[in-house]
């Protein structure tokens, strides 16, 4: 009797630890907002955590972590980085050339709804292909997304004004950047778990690779071949990168999603049954998003701008044209190194100190015009900037993970990317229109508001970070 009541005993607290692994988990049906941040505070961190205590949210066997196969998975995504990511990285060069010799009779708000359109399409798609790529896997919107991207900017080289730049290049070629950005980083997340951050962080630098790639392009070919065929060049190679990425990215559903198998739902109603909304309960989840919507808004008016704002001041377009061209470059540091600190040490704090460190850069070089009024002072701003907002786009999928299994994750990351394309649809506009005019003053004063946006970026980030581990320095 002794020991059948021992047994029970035990039976009965291994079901209240099963009960409280499945309120940390959270189930999308009864999601609750306060419960789940308090579990995460609370989480016992040796049961369900990794080797230095952060909780996982999957079984941990079953990921791969390293290998042929996940390796292989990796350089598919490195390339598909590459295809997805070169046109965005290196919008301010576009734009700069278009207003100087295409839309001349444009100001720089108008032109900049083109790049503006782009990425909220690019970014605010990804809450479709989220949960298209979770029910379907990543080879048909692969394939769907690289027709769509080459057919759009195929289309951009031959534009003239404004509504066609808007139709071919910022909707059809951001729908199909879409696709290819949102499958690249969702194949990750099958394949990698404590290794998550450096693994997403190194695919990003096929964005970083192309970004300081195309800017040296169009200063070459530009004056040689002229726009039209410059944009065909740029085409053919995000093509060939994006084949390699068909060939060699591998999703792993059967493992994650065996569920999904099962539903008889029509293809669309299976993508909009997937669409959480309700996820925005959880306060950490929240805090991110903004964290993200801040910083990374503060990184594409930068990439955008930054040319036009050298310009300004009264420097060549050549030259000009090398501020991007570094900022990329560094990057390819600023994209490794923090993803590496961000699973040694803990990858809300690796958000909390870039984001820190992205913002003291802007007060202090770019708000300071006796640095940014020279040529000097602007490489040595997009150097240190490259290198400290290099990871902003790639942390924010990172923190998200550790707070979601990996069947959501892909869902997850494309509603907070949704959510932060309306920051660019309506912040690179806004950064036109106050720098007005294009005079030097004009531009300044659109830096205070990047300085103003990064600084709210960077508070989301703390507040994530504190409701998720609290106030004690440790490895979160």
């Amino acid at each position: 009797m002794v020991d059948n009541h021992n047994q029970t005993g035990e039976i009965a607290n291994q079901a209240v630890d099963t009960v409280h692994s499945v309120d940390v988990i959270g189930d999308s049906e009864k999601f609750q907002d306060e419960k789940l941040s308090d579990e995460f505070r609370n989480i016992d961190a040796k049961s369900d955590s990794d080797d230095n205590g952060i909780p996982l949210l999957d079984n941990a066997d079953l990921f791969p972590e390293g290998g042929v196969k996940a390796y292989t998975v990796l350089f598919g995504s490195f390339c598909g980085m590459i295809s997805s990511l070169s046109f965005l990285n290196a919008a301010g060069v576009l734009q700069s050339y278009l207003l100087e010799n295409i839309l001349t009779t444009s100001n720089p708000s108008t032109v900049g709804w083109i790049f503006s359109i782009n990425s909220f399409v690019q970014f605010g798609c990804l809450l479709i292909v989220g949960p298209i790529f979770d029910h379907f896997g990543c080879k048909i919107p692969l394939i769907c997304g690289l027709v769509f991207q080459t057919v759009g900017f195929l289309c951009a080289s031959w534009g003239h004004q404004t509504y066609q730049f808007i139709l071919s290049y910022s909707i059809l070629g951001g729908m199909g950047t879409s696709l290819v950005f949102g499958v690249n980083i969702g194949v990750l997340s099958h394949w990698f778990l404590k290794k998550r951050a450096m693994a997403i962080g190194l695919s990003y630098i096929g964005g970083a690779i192309g970004g300081a790639l195309f800017p040296v392009m169009y200063q070459q070919l530009f004056p040689k071949i002229g726009f039209g065929w410059t944009v065909r060049v740029g085409v053919l190679i995000i093509l060939c990168f994006g084949i390699l990425s068909l060939l060699t990215v591998q999703d792993r559903r059967d493992v994650f999603n065996e569920t999904d198998k099962e539903s008889k739902d029509p293809l669309i109603k299976q993508v909009f049954k997937s669409i959480d909304i309700r996820v925005f309960k959880d306060k950490i989840y929240t805090s991110l998003v903004v964290s993200l919507v801040g910083q990374g808004f503060a990184f594409l008016v930068t990439m955008t701008y930054l040319t036009s704002y050298s310009v300004a001041q009264g420097f060549s377009p050549s030259k000009s044209y090398y501020l991007v061209l570094t900022i990329n470059c560094v990057s390819i540091l600023g994209r490794v190194i923090p993803g590496i600190f961000a699973d040694m040490y803990g990858r809300f704090n690796a958000l909390c100190v870039i984001g820190l460190s992205s913002t003291i850069v802007i007060c202090v070089l770019w708000l300071n015009t006796r640095v940014s009024h020279t040529l000097v002072g602007l490489f040595i701003y997009a150097g240190i900037f490259g290198f400290t907002s290099g990871s902003i786009l790639s942390l924010s999928p990172a923190c998200v993970g550790q707070i979601s299994q990996t069947k959501d994750f892909a869902k997850r990351t494309g509603t907070a990317f949704f959510v932060f394309s309306f920051g660019d649809l309506i912040g690179i506009p806004i950064g036109g229109a106050i720098a007005g005019d294009g005079s030097s003053k004009s531009y300044d004063h659109m830096v205070i508001f990047v300085a103003v946006s990064s600084i709210l970026g960077t508070i989301g980030a703390f507040i994530a970070r504190y409701l998720y581990g609290g106030a004690k320095l440790r490895r979160i």
